[in-house]
């Protein structure tokens, strides 16, 4: 059965003016996946690691009792994160940006449900699945947003992944080299051979290493947009 899981109201079923945390289990919490009255887009992580982080920030978001539901003070979990042991509160939108921020080392920025997708996006670490629709599968990690101003929920529990894309870690460095700049993110297989395998999943066939070659690679990985073979 698939999860879904989010902030969702304070202890009174109101949006402002409740207790710090979580007074009844329920202000942040999983349940079975629904379809919005407002129609859902679904935001897909690139990456699986980042796909079960994500997921992971949430459900114990959703486990903590610190963590409740306040729109005044959605911020406050910006603050001292999922794993606070201090009373705070946050919304739906500020809930799932502190998720991908601990999960992927990435701020999206301070978004509401009617910018969210464009700004996730524009971090290049997921993908526009779509709207939902009847019948299409929806993974954890996966982000729903309304196709309105409204809700926002992670996928907590459901199938796994199918053959999805992984790219490696964003380079940092003012590496000129393809080698070093490999190296830098944890490939520790930078042979020629490999290096072709890299190559051919990121649409250049027959590598021979030229400089050209590895210069596309190079923005590729620096952009965090390097295809893992």
């Amino acid at each position: 059965m698939t999860k879904i899981s989010s902030a969702r109201h304070d202890e009174r079923g109101k949006l402002t003016g409740g207790k710090a945390g979580d007074q009844t289990g329920k202000e942040v919490s999983e349940q079975n996946f629904y379809v919005h009255s407002k129609g859902w887009y679904i935001i897909r992580p690139r990456s699986d690691i980042h796909a079960a982080k994500i997921a992971e920030r949430m459900r114990a978001a959703c486990n903590n009792p610190f963590i409740g539901y306040d729109q005044n003070q959605r911020l406050g979990i910006t603050k001292v994160g999922i794993n606070t042991k201090v009373a705070t509160e946050c919304d739906c939108s500020s809930l799932v940006r502190q998720c991908v921020r601990e999960a992927c080392g990435v701020d999206p920025g301070n978004f509401t449900t009617a910018n969210e997708k464009g700004m996730l996006l524009a971090t290049k670490l997921f993908d526009d699945a779509g709207a939902y629709r009847s019948g299409v599968a929806i993974y954890p990690g996966d982000i729903l947003v309304t196709k309105s101003k409204g809700h926002t929920v992670i996928c907590t529990e459901g199938p796994n992944r199918p053959n999805a894309v992984e790219y490696y870690p964003k380079c940092s460095g003012n590496y000129t080299s393809i080698v070093d700049a490999l190296m830098s993110v944890g490939e520790m297989n930078i042979t020629k051979t490999h290096r072709t395998e890299i190559a051919a999943a990121n649409g250049i066939r027959n590598y021979t290493g030229t400089a050209a070659e590895n210069t596309k690679l190079l923005k590729l990985l620096k952009n965090g947009k390097l295809v893992k073979p």
